[in-house]
């Protein structure tokens, strides 16, 4: 019996010594499931999350104004309050003043929905393009969308205003930003107190440039809206389009959409032109190709001189995930919070950058002399 025992010991052994334990601690299980909870959590509030950032985005573009009336003198609240009611009186203002020509002139675009559409399929420019659609079913179509347009938009104007008073939302988003406006600096002296000093040295400077960046962004993209719309608008009266103040509107609406607004403003400018007539499309293509220069070449760089310049990609990529995700909002946010990346992300690689380009000095260094030890050899 003993001599069995002997014998199975050293397999009992080697099994045990082929055998692998993992052992994970609590503290490391406990961080897993604080994570996994933490994304869960933010999986369940993205809509809040979303909503909050996009009241954080609309304060930093007025933070700048805030911040020049403190430096007068003004105590914080005061500031940020004052530049809230005066944004909403302008925007009020707005609304009154164009609200009423507005809607007529819609409605009597939507009255003469089959008409254009007629001066359209028979223009000989559009009409080979267009042999192939039934003229009869297009302007029963057409018909049947002028006289129900105005009833489907006096329903939806009148849902529109009994939900403007409950959505939650917009006064959520609202407050939230009149409130991180107020309390901007106190947030942030919080967060940079748990920040050694020489990482708040660092990183406090950064924050203020990308505000400035946020503001300039956002500010200068209305700025520029209102240009376009104002150059639509009387480029549309002075050449006879119809429904100027309308056309004025929708092409500074979509301008606030960079890179992509423009492009479809022009198109239903152009359209607009031709139903007058060849040369007035033509005119309207000119004026527009021209302004679209004078704004990239001349307002772009004055506007928007202390932003961190973006691509022509990373503009439309950050549209298009902008604007999947909220809409003609996340579009307009989009812009700033991709410059607003583009800055941490600079600065966070800034040390490893630094560091390759002092290697590619050094090579650049030592490659002369081994180009002249090759040629003597």
């Amino acid at each position: 019996m003993s001599t069995i025992l002997e014998r199975s010991a050293p397999r009992t052994e080697r099994s045990r010594a082929d055998r692998v334990e993992i052992i994970v601690p609590v503290r490391t299980l406990s961080l897993i499931a604080g994570f996994a909870a933490l994304a869960g959590l933010t999986i369940a509030v993205r809509g809040v999350l979303l909503s909050i950032l996009v009241a954080a985005v609309l304060s930093f573009g007025l933070d700048p104004i805030v911040g020049a009336l403190v430096a007068r003198g003004w105590p914080r609240g005061r500031a940020a309050v004052c530049v809230f009611a005066t944004l909403l009186v302008a925007i009020a203002l707005i609304v009154l003043v164009t609200i009423n020509p507005l809607w007529s002139e819609t409605r009597a675009f939507a009255a003469h929905l089959p008409d254009y559409w007629n001066r359209l399929a028979s223009n000989a420019t559009i009409k080979p393009l267009l042999s192939r659609v039934s003229q009869r079913s297009v302007d029963s179509d057409l018909a049947t969308l002028a006289g129900e347009l105005p009833r489907a938009a006096n329903a939806l104007l009148g849902v529109a205003g009994s939900a403007f008073s409950s959505l939650v939302s917009v006064v959520t988003v609202t407050f939230v930003s009149l409130f991180v406006l107020i309390e901007r600096p106190r947030i942030t002296n919080w967060l940079f107190g748990f920040a050694p000093p020489q990482t708040e040295a660092r990183w406090r400077p950064l924050l203020d440039r990308s505000i400035s960046a946020v503001a300039a962004t956002l500010l200068g993209n209305v700025l520029i809206s209102i240009i376009a719309g104002a150059v639509a608008g009387m480029s549309a009266l002075a050449l006879g389009l119809p429904f100027p103040i309308v056309l004025a509107v929708v092409a500074g609406l979509l301008d606030l959409i960079p890179q992509l607004g423009a492009m479809l403003a022009a198109v239903i400018l152009v359209l607009a032109g031709l139903t007058v007539s060849v040369p007035v499309a033509l005119a309207v293509l000119a004026i527009q190709v021209v302004y679209q220069q004078l704004e990239n070449n001349v307002l772009y760089p004055v506007v928007f001189r202390r932003t961190v310049s973006l691509s022509g990609l990373t503009t439309i990529l950050s549209v298009m995930i902008g604007a999947s995700l909220l809409g003609v909002v996340g579009a307009i946010v989009a812009v700033p919070l991709a410059t607003l990346s583009k800055i941490v992300v600079n600065e966070v690689l800034r040390p490893r950058r630094e560091q390759m380009q002092r290697l590619r000095d050094t090579i650049k260094e030592e490659t002369p002399v081994d180009d002249e030890l090759r040629l003597l050899a």
